[in-house]
């Protein structure tokens, strides 16, 4: 019988593997053809093989058998199989071996080679915007937004609740329901999701909350991401957290979640960002303390402190799917013929280009409120100033929207990316809004929705120089539909410097904001069981402008802005909407900067407001978030301590109060807050890659007083020991 030695063997896969990697498949099927049965009269001898195909030709007519030996021959299933393996082997040493490159004309070198880089997309043109990504123990210390981007809120106190950041120009809006607007500081928009591009994958996991306290106060927060490049233009990325507490007081229960599947894909051509967000917003609503001695003047569990509303409850919920893309066309007929040998993304960066592209956002918002107020519970129809239109004790109220907006744009570029002009653009876009909210005619008409088609068209321009000067600017201009007539103008522009000493430079940015905006629909016609209007506001006005310098290297950054009203609208003290026909003003200015004397550092937010009517617009005149700590190594390079105190202060005025039934924020002159520090102590430390942090909140209880409100008639948490742990993975 012929035999086969070891190294013979090897020949013969390698043959197979050359026969592959050559593209000559005729010759690799042949090869896969030998040996279709097991010859069980030979005992197995590792290494030693004998092989018959369906004709009867043995591996002998390839002259790699020798006769000394007895063989083993394989059936064809294990053949099959060591052949499938040998592919396999090969092309995962291929890929193993082969560089992944990114190729786009999006991101420049010094951003798309590194490890990971994230930014936001613009729904208006396709310009992504680059931006820097939380990582240590400084960027998770707060979990909260209002103490991570603001310095503190007007809040319910409970984490996941409705907020209003104290600094007026960080106050985001949603034009088509502004009832999501207090709660867009958890979650996000198409425009504020971040994107990401990785080399390697990419998990966070995070917990914050009470973890050891009462489960009828308990807290507890979480966040889960991975992120991943399946080629190194195309990611995906799954988001999932959630924000809720017990709560302080009796019935205010918080739930707000929200799940983001997106996916990008950066291409030599076409760069496109997309996928679904959701958010759902659940909350046992209170109406808050109804008797504010019982925090003042004694120190009792919050739980037995009297509430104003013992069955009301909200659920709001947004479902939104979007996409932005576009596609690159290089003009090679204007470019000289020594120029079309660079590469192709030398082509597309720095030539005369086209980008064409389309921008979508299908989205449900829909707001739900419940109550049951019986006849003889007089705090709490006295909450509702005793208006009750549609049933005398029960309340279902909803409203929703359903938005279809498409954009179709071109973003030309005449001559460079990094030109003084580098951009000039244009689009045009259809916003279809149906809007359902409860009107006096259904109880006779049935139920029907107001549809509006809104037709709008944009302009933008930009450019640069170098690293050193940057403008971009958009107009917006709607012609038909409910805004018809409104416009907005926004600018801006940016300076950089790089002085010797200063790696990361000194930066100067302005802004400059111009509108003229038709009211929402919700604030022109409401009828629900406690609140009814039917306005027709005139169109409001806002101009703002605003400076903001920065210099990472010194840990500083400064902002000033100033802001001329006209026509605004807000919710008076009985949470109805009005319409201010007087112009006024607010100055903002905001100083963020981070001192080190020895091992000990003190980190300021200083924040100081001046609104000309404070009926209108109630701020804080000075508001604070002092963390001042005491760092040290107690492992060297593995475990790096802070121990110290974090204070939050606000100076005492009308903070607002917050109406359930609206989901809104109303102005009131009863009761000012505030003039109390709110004092949390904690250890906080970075254990290699993860952040972890022990906080004792409200440690200072009681002085100099128990005014621990965070708006009004609304409480922070008592004393608690709070945990937290942010820990990120991923291969280097």
């Amino acid at each position: 019988m012929m035999k086969i030695k070891n190294i013979e063997l090897l020949g013969l896969l390698a043959l197979v593997v050359l026969c592959i990697a050559s593209g000559n498949r005729a010759i690799a099927q042949d090869i896969k053809k030998i040996g279709i049965t097991r010859d069980t009269s030979y005992a197995h001898t590792p290494g030693i093989v004998a092989a018959s195909d369906s004709l009867g030709m043995t591996a002998d007519s390839l002259g790699v058998q020798a006769d000394s030996i007895p063989a083993v021959t394989y059936s064809k299933k294990e053949l099959k199989r060591m052949y499938r393996d040998s592919v396999w082997a090969y092309k995962d040493s291929v890929l193993r071996n082969t560089p992944r490159i990114l190729h786009t004309y999006v991101f420049d070198d010094t951003t798309k080679y590194k490890r990971m880089f994230l930014w936001n997309a613009d729904t208006w043109f396709n310009k992504p915007v680059s931006i820097s990504p939380d990582t240590t123990f400084h960027d998770w210390f707060s979990e909260q937004p209002h103490q991570k981007y603001d310095a503190g809120a007007t809040w319910l106190g409970v984490s996941g609740s409705a907020m209003l950041y104290n600094n007026w120009f960080l106050r985001p809006q949603m034009k088509e329901f502004p009832f999501f607007e207090y709660y867009l500081p958890y979650s996000y928009t198409p425009e504020t999701l971040p994107f990401y591009n990785t080399k390697t994958p990419y998990t966070e996991l995070a917990y914050w909350g009470t973890l050891f306290a009462n489960k009828k106060m308990e807290e507890s927060n979480i966040r889960f991401l991975h992120t991943q490049n399946f080629t190194p233009s195309f990611n995906v990325n799954f988001l999932y957290q959630r924000y809720g507490s017990a709560g302080m007081l009796e019935s205010e229960r918080t739930d707000n979640r929200t799940l983001a599947i997106t996916g990008n894909y950066l291409g030599k051509r076409y760069v496109a960002q997309g996928g679904y967000l959701f958010n759902r917003i659940k909350r046992d609503e209170n109406g808050g303390i109804s008797d504010p001695s019982m925090v003042l003047d004694t120190l009792v569990d919050a739980k037995i402190i009297p509430i104003t509303l013992k069955d009301a409850n909200n659920t709001l919920k947004r479902n939104t799917f979007f996409l932005t893309h576009s596609y690159g066309i290089p003009f090679k007929f204007l470019q000289k013929a020594d120029t079309l040998e660079v590469n192709d993304d030398k082509e597309l960066g720095d030539g005369t280009m086209a980008y064409i592209g389309h921008s979508f956002d299908a989205s449900i918002y829909s707001k739900k409120y419940n109550d049951n107020i019986s006849a003889t519970d007089s705090i709490a129809r006295a909450f509702y100033h005793n208006k009750f239109y549609i049933n005398p004790t029960t309340s279902a109220d909803s409203m929703r929207v359903f938005k279809l907006e498409n954009r179709f744009f071109i973003n030309m570029q005449p001559w460079a990316k990094d030109a003084i002009i580098s951009t000039i653009s244009g689009g045009i876009g259809h916003q279809y809004l149906n809007l359902y909210g409860f009107r006096q005619q259904f109880f006779l008409e049935g139920n029907s929705n107001e549809k509006q088609n809104n037709m709008y068209m944009y302009f933008g321009a930009g450019g640069k120089f170098r690293r050193y000067f940057s403008w971009d600017g958009i107009g917006v201009f709607n012609f038909s539909g409910y805004y018809q007539n409104d416009f907005s103008i926004d600018g801006k522009v940016k300076f950089s410097s790089y002085p010797k000493g200063m790696r990361q430079g000194m930066h100067l940015t302005g802004k400059l904001h111009i509108s003229q905006q038709r009211p929402n629909y919700f604030f022109n016609n409401i009828y629900t069981n406690h609140y009814v209007w039917n306005n027709n506001f005139e169109k409001t006005t806002q101009t703002r402008i605003e400076g903001k310098i920065e210099i990472p290297d010194w840990k500083m950054e400064a902002f000033v802005g100033y802001a001329m009203l006209k026509n605004n609208t807000y919710f008076d003290s009985l949470s109805i909407i009005r319409q201010n026909p007087e112009s006024m003003s607010i100055l903002t200015a905001y100083l963020k900067k981070d001192f080190k004397l020895w091992k000990f550092h003190f980190d300021n937010k200083i924040l100081f407001q001046v609104s000309s009517d404070e009926d209108v617009v109630p701020l804080p005149e000075l508001a604070l978030d002092l963390r001042y700590y005491f760092q040290f190594w107690l492992v060297k390079d593995v475990l790096n301590v802070q121990m110290g105190a974090n204070a939050i202060y606000t100076s005492d005025y009308y903070a607002q109060g917050y109406s359930p039934a609206l989901g809104v924020f109303y102005n009131q002159k009863t009761e000012k807050i505030g003039n109390t520090p709110y004092i949390d102590a904690f250890i906080n430390m970075q254990w290699k890659r993860a952040s972890i942090f022990v906080k004792y909140l409200n440690a200072a209880q009681g002085w100099p007083d128990s005014d621990y409100f965070s708006a009004f008639r609304y409480i922070r948490s008592q004393k608690i020991l709070k945990l937290g742990i942010h820990w990120p993975f991923y291969v280097k």
